[in-house]
């Protein structure tokens, strides 16, 4: 299989973590990109008109905004 982001080489993986989640993928071997079933499944959903983006929705900040520019500042005591 080639990878649909970057037509480079995929292998078959396995991914989990510290016990709380595990799944089976494909990840390329040059980019990173990773697919599996749930993305397959959610783009292909998204690509025929089933669910509008997520920005539409409110479900996520547009651009991957997740808050004010300025640092928090405390005050010293």
């Amino acid at each position: 299989m080639r990878c649909e982001r970057c037509r480079g080489f995929i292998v078959p993986m396995h991914f989990c973590h510290e016990h709380t989640w595990e799944y089976d993928g494909w990840l390329c071997v040059n980019c990173g990109n990773v697919i599996d079933p749930l993305i397959e499944t959610n783009r292909d959903v998204q690509a025929h008109g089933g669910v509008g983006p997520m920005t539409q929705r409110g479900m996520r900040p547009a651009r991957g905004a997740v808050g004010s520019i300025h640092p928090l500042r405390v005050p010293r005591s």
